[in-house]
């Protein structure tokens, strides 16, 4: 598979990560659910939509069982949505009247970086290829 199509693939797993995250933390914050609790609830989906179009899409070729991926692809999205949330929470935190999505985006460009390293190193490895 080519860096374009993976990079793409992955793109598209990252931007219905993202909408999943942002409208569903828009919309319970809307119902008037703290968007830091509203965010935890969706993150935990946004991570589930995520590992599947990388699974299927973005590491395709990648896609032999390998005892413990689910268990490093979950590891490696916590360890970077602590960061994304952090980035999230100072950005509310921190400016007055800011929207959930506007700070919900600020953090997760950050944790694009680290999953994109994170899933290509520790977690659909070459070495597991099919």
């Amino acid at each position: 598979m080519t860096t374009f199509r993976r990079l793409g693939g992955f793109a598209l797993a990252g931007f219905s990560g993202f909408f999943v995250d942002a409208g569903l933390t828009e919309a319970l914050a809307a119902l008037g659910v703290s968007p830091y609790l509203g965010r935890v609830a969706a993150v935990a989906v946004a991570i589930a939509v995520t590992y599947a179009i990388n699974r299927n899409l973005t590491w395709k070729d990648r896609r032999a069982p390998v005892p413990g991926r689910r268990a490093r692809y979950v590891a490696v999205s916590l360890t970077s949505i602590a960061v994304n949330y952090l980035v999230f929470a100072a950005a509310l935190a921190t400016i007055s009247g800011l929207r959930p999505l506007i700070a919900v985006a600020a953090g997760t460009g950050v944790g694009m970086v680290m999953n994109y390293a994170g899933y290509s190193r520790l977690v659909f490895r070459n070495d597991q290829a099919a």
